[in-house]
């Protein structure tokens, strides 16, 4: 497949983060407490990739498998549980649009540094004028949608 097609589907998939992120503020107002709407919120999650699993036949990973892998790549769950409890935390304060550019602003520059340095095993893309730049105008995204 091009890559085309699957920058498509990476815009249409972030598409679904204002819509997660307005209805888990709202869930968490329903709850009287984000913290409460998190964890509903994840727990479906898990029992939707655990049906997917299921259906698939791709199965669970045994306990000894996961016991193996390093205990840093077992954070990203902890990364996400703090990024959507934030979410819920901030959009009731600075709405979804301010939420959600400022935490894409921060992805972007984020992922220019591991993909210049290579962190995590990834394939390294360095720096370049184009990236310096676009980095910039997000910058400026975001103080314009602000205001």
């Amino acid at each position: 497949m091009k890559p085309a097609f699957f920058i498509a589907v990476a815009f249409l998939v972030g598409g679904l983060l204002p819509i997660q992120g307005a209805i888990n503020a709202r869930l968490g107002q329903a709850l009287h407490h984000p913290l409460q709407a998190s964890l509903i919120s994840f727990t479906v999650g898990a029992g939707f990739l655990a049906c997917c699993l299921w259906l698939t036949g791709i199965g669970f990973p045994s306990a000894g498998l996961v016991r193996q892998v390093p205990w840093f790549l077992l954070c990203g769950g902890l990364m996400g549980a703090l990024f959507v409890s934030t979410v819920l935390i901030l959009i009731p304060h600075i709405g979804v649009a301010n939420m959600l550019i400022a935490a894409m602003a921060g992805q972007v520059f984020i992922s220019m540094l591991v993909d210049h340095f290579g962190w995590f095993g990834v394939p390294v893309h360095s720096f370049g004028g184009s990236r310096i730049l676009g980095g910039f105008f997000l910058l400026l995204g975001v103080v314009l949608v602000r205001h």
